[in-house]
């Protein structure tokens, strides 16, 4: 499951994306439990 985080909008008005990415992370412990009770 992929779910995003973050989101950087303005950089995509400033400038001109040619490539992206996809990078993880691994999260573990309390930060986890914050991203996981946004879920509706």
């Amino acid at each position: 499951m992929s779910l995003v985080i973050a989101k950087n909008p303005t950089a995509r008005h400033n400038y001109t994306i040619e490539n992206t990415l996809e990078a993880g992370i691994i999260l573990s412990g309390t930060e986890i439990k914050s991203i996981r009770s946004r879920k509706s």
